[in-house]
């Protein structure tokens, strides 16, 4: 992996920009910029990746595994696509963040991995996305 914390896409074609691009370099700045892996254990690198595509196109599916030898985690999961199309970029930015906490809260827990903290890991993302403001429901 090319960088402790990676986000990426899959998004369908008609996905905007400041989604597919602007607000996984937020999340990925805010993680690299903020947090340090190896506080948390032996784990060297966490890939996070949203798909975003129409309801009937199941070519990605959801997808949480922990490689122990590379000691990586790698992560795909599904946005709403619907709900992307109708909602604003800072919308969708808070959203991802709450896919992403959320998604590290129930699998980590699941996945017991030896010689890393996941419950403090989650807890620090999840306090640091609550300094952004990422996590706070937008004022209509």
């Amino acid at each position: 992996m090319r960088d402790p914390f990676v986000v990426s896409t899959i998004t369908w074609h008609e996905t905007p920009d400041e989604v597919a691009i602007d607000n996984i370099n937020l999340i990925e700045a805010a993680l690299k910029n903020h947090l340090k892996l190896s506080d948390y254990g032996e784990i060297v690198g966490i890939a996070f990746i949203y798909i975003i595509e129409q309801d009937n196109d199941h070519t990605h599916v959801d997808n949480f595994s922990y490689r122990p030898k590379r000691k990586e985690i790698y992560t795909q999961m599904s946005l709403p696509y619907a709900v992307v199309q109708q909602s604003s970029p800072e919308e969708i930015l808070h959203l991802m963040a709450a896919k992403y906490v959320d998604t590290m809260q129930e699998y980590l827990s699941k996945k017991k991995i030896r010689n890393f903290d996941a419950q403090r890991f989650v807890k620090d993302v999840q306090e640091l996305f609550e300094r952004q403001n990422w996590l706070q429901p937008i004022a209509a």
